[in-house]
């Protein structure tokens, strides 16, 4: 995923050289990140644009049922829309993106047990709960935005996305340690796992919310 975004970034950049005529660059920020886009007017009312987005790796801690996880957060994307103009410089957008977005994990004892699913168990300073959650690769996308249309001036403007990346996580998991491994049933891990993914799929994939400043040549 790291090639595809660096030659994807690389192309964005040349393509708003080559194409000065025509196109806008924008630089953006907000969720899921950091952006940098080329778009293309292609009449009165569409414009088809293509993004690159990364938050970097994200740590964070929280505590859940009796258990204390660490977890890193990492969203790396490419993206290809379509955006019509319904009226002046609002817009509607559909397209695709291709994700590299997951998060890891790791439960430990909140004192000295932990609680995994329906039970208790007492757990060790070398024991812990591994949870891996991850996207899928390709996702559709619908949203709204607000930005120059098709026919605007060149020049510096302001440009704001609000939409959603439709897809269903995977979370997988599994405990490890000498006194875990040995006592916590398959039943108990498979219910934290689904009170893991109830919080995640809350969301119904992965959002945008950004703005970003344009540029048209």
């Amino acid at each position: 995923m790291k090639p595809l975004l660096a030659t994807t970034f690389a192309a964005l950049t040349l393509g708003g050289a080559t194409a000065a005529h025509a196109g806008d660059l924008y630089l953006g920020a907000g969720l899921p990140g950091l952006t940098l886009g080329y778009a293309h007017p292609v009449d009165d009312r569409f414009t088809l644009r293509a993004d690159v987005s990364t938050l970097g790796r994200l740590d964070w801690d929280r505590s859940k049922s009796g258990v204390d996880y660490d977890g890193r957060v990492q969203i790396d994307r490419l993206a290809f829309f379509g955006d019509w103009y319904v009226h002046r410089n609002f817009r509607l957008t559909a397209g695709l993106t291709v994700n590299e977005a997951k998060a890891r994990l790791t439960g430990r004892a909140d004192g000295t047990t932990i609680t995994i699913g329906d039970r208790t168990y007492v757990a060790g300073p070398d024991d812990q709960l591994n949870v891996r959650v991850k996207y899928p690769t390709v996702m559709p996308y619908l949203g709204i935005g607000f930005g120059k249309p098709p026919q605007a001036v060149g020049g510096w403007g302001v440009m704001v996305d609000l939409g959603l990346a439709f897809g269903k996580p995977k979370v997988t998991g599994q405990v490890s340690g000498p006194l875990l491994s040995n006592t916590v049933s398959q039943a108990d891990v498979d219910r934290e796992l689904d009170d893991i993914r109830d919080d995640v799929e809350r969301l119904r994939g992965i959002p945008q919310i950004g703005v970003s400043v344009i540029y048209r040549f």
